[in-house]
């Protein structure tokens, strides 16, 4: 049995990531709650006035980070997800009457808590100046009073630096500790190399998200 399983390992591998990948991104789905939320609120075959696409947000502390596909049409909001990030994850569309809209303030970023549902369902939790955009997009229909200025050059570069500067330190945390709890007698990567890394990665990511940004 070894052997067979030796000799077909590159056909098997394969398969098994893709079972990997689809039983991943089921469990996530069910964990953010998602797959309620598509079952409560069935899409519709409604226009939409405007789509924002690559968007980023969190479910229940699911990350979504630029898989989300946000449209505004005359009845509510479409909710979807990059097909290969949510195989099994339809679009869901909420009725205006079912969206309210919380602001916060986070420590390094303003949100908007799109709740679903009264009583609650479920949770979309989206930057600010994501919020602003479909409420500017929507209108009288946004269940939330404004004003919904746009973000200037300097604000989204102050919160795109904001977002590099935590996910390069979470990253450097994880790459420095977690090797040496793992392998305490082992040789973890060099501290430098460990910040160094997401730091670069990170950096790019947030150019190329400031170069796309929208502007008026």
């Amino acid at each position: 049995m070894n052997d067979l399983i030796r000799q077909n390992f590159p056909l098997y591998f394969p398969i098994f990531l893709v079972l990997l990948w689809l039983a991943v991104t089921t469990l996530l789905s069910v964990t953010s709650g998602w797959f309620l939320l598509m079952r409560r609120y069935p899409d519709r075959p409604e226009h939409a006035l405007c789509t924002f696409v690559r968007q980023s947000g969190s479910m229940n502390w699911v990350g979504m980070h630029s898989i989300l596909n946000l449209s505004v049409c005359p009845s509510g909001l479409r909710v979807g997800i990059t097909r290969a990030f949510g195989p099994f994850s339809r679009d869901f569309f909420v009725p205006w009457s079912a969206v309210g809209v919380t602001r916060k303030n986070r420590v390094l970023w303003k949100v908007a808590e799109l709740s679903f549902g009264q009583p609650l369902i479920g949770q979309l939790t989206i930057p600010a100046e994501v919020a602003n955009r479909l409420a500017r997009a929507a209108g009288n229909l946004w269940p939330e009073a404004g004003p919904f200025p746009e973000e200037t050059s300097s604000e989204a570069a102050s919160r795109i630096a904001k977002q590099w500067v935590a996910m390069t330190l979470f990253a450097a945390a994880f790459f420095i500790i977690a090797p040496r709890v793992a392998f305490p007698n082992g040789a973890g990567p060099p501290i430098v190399v460990a910040v160094l890394f997401p730091a670069i990665v990170f950096g790019v990511a947030g150019l190329i998200q400031y170069a796309r940004r929208p502007r008026s």
